[in-house]
């Protein structure tokens, strides 16, 4: 009889640990109008680029404590990494990219990987992208070249400033020509 009472008060121990441990994971789930929110402007960033827009792309963007940092595909070599903390810059660049290619699309894996901090107004989202634009007819690149593309993974810093959500970081992790080869086995 106490080996079965010792049987049961084990199996409600563990039952209750389950249950508790269930609560882990709400901590991390993001409230459903902040995920579509976040995903707006991730498809208002998306779009902005695509239309070679820069209004729209810009107004992704948070212009106070705006930060842009890219591996430029060189996973351990931080002497080439490209870092803008002007949000002007981020203009600039987007406004000689519109004006040298045209047709550019990006595709973005869906769902992306939210976590939004204990207060709620700050957000890492992860996503992996591949982008590619084209030269306009007649026109090359160096190496004769008609188009670009590239390829690797997103992560961008949210924050949510009087209940809107934006982009403040951006941290492109650019796959090299060896690791794009790889992910598409070629």
């Amino acid at each position: 009889m106490l080996r079965e009472l010792e049987k049961i008060s084990i199996v409600l121990v563990l039952i209750v640990c389950f249950i508790g441990c269930g609560d882990v994971d709400k901590v991390n789930q993001v409230p459903p109008e902040d995920y579509l929110a976040i995903n707006s402007v991730l498809k208002r960033w998306r779009e902005g680029y695509e239309t070679e827009d820069v209004e729209t792309y810009m107004s992704a963007y948070w212009s106070q404590g705006f930060r842009y940092v890219s591996d430029m595909g060189t996973d351990g070599d931080k002497t080439d990494d490209l870092i803008f903390d002007d949000i002007r810059d981020e203009r600039d660049s987007a406004i000689r990219v519109f004006g040298r290619f045209q047709d550019i699309e990006i595709e973005l894996s869906v769902p992306p990987e939210i976590a939004v901090d204990e207060d709620g107004n700050q957000a890492e989202v992860r996503n992996h992208y591949r982008i590619q634009g084209f030269v306009a007819d007649g026109e090359s690149l160096e190496g004769g070249f008609t188009g670009w593309f590239a390829e690797g993974d997103n992560i961008f810093i949210f924050e949510k400033r009087d209940g809107e959500w934006r982009i403040t970081e951006w941290h492109d992790e650019a796959f090299s020509d060896e690791e794009i080869r790889i992910a598409n086995n070629l």
